[in-house]
């Protein structure tokens, strides 16, 4: 099971890097070829689907509590991906037809998309390292003290 935690996590990263650059192939493709659908298909199908199997891998793996729930994070935030969108939407009154020339406190607001995949993607890149480390150490040993390590340090007494 950790070596399938390593490879979810390469995947999903590597997901995440396509994703980059379908973004730019759209962006910088003629509209009319409609070339920005690759990126919003792989952002609502693919990756949400590696970042449900990441959690899941996470916790076969038995990769402790904290990488768990770190495993969590990057699905939240491809959700975030369109809320973003809809919050834009909402604060700035946006409609279909403003997509060409938004305002640009919209613009601003929403550019955020971009930030956040940042951080979906450092997010991959630290689950590869979790990821790498947990398939390294193999060892029952290095369970207990991995779990060890994931509880609150007790606080010495005075």
């Amino acid at each position: 099971m950790r070596k399938l935690f390593l490879v979810i996590s390469v995947l999903f990263t590597a997901s995440v890097v396509v994703q980059l650059y379908l973004a730019a192939v759209g962006v910088f493709s003629n509209p009319e070829d409609e070339l920005f659908a690759w990126h919003g298909t792989n952002g609502r199908i693919v990756l949400p689907i590696l970042a449900i199997l990441l959690i899941v891998s996470a916790a076969l793996a038995r990769a402790g509590k904290r990488t768990i729930w770190l495993s969590v994070l990057p699905l939240v935030l491809i959700l975030f991906q369109t809320v973003l969108f809809i919050l834009g939407g909402v604060i700035f009154g946006l409609e279909e037809a403003d997509h060409a020339s938004p305002p640009l406190g919209a613009t601003l607001f929403i550019s955020l998309h971009a930030v956040n995949g940042t951080a979906i993607l450092l997010l991959g890149v630290l689950m590869i390292v979790k990821a790498r480390r947990l398939d390294r150490e193999g060892t029952p040993g290095a369970d207990a003290a991995r779990t060890a390590d994931d509880e609150q340090p007790a606080v010495p007494a005075a």
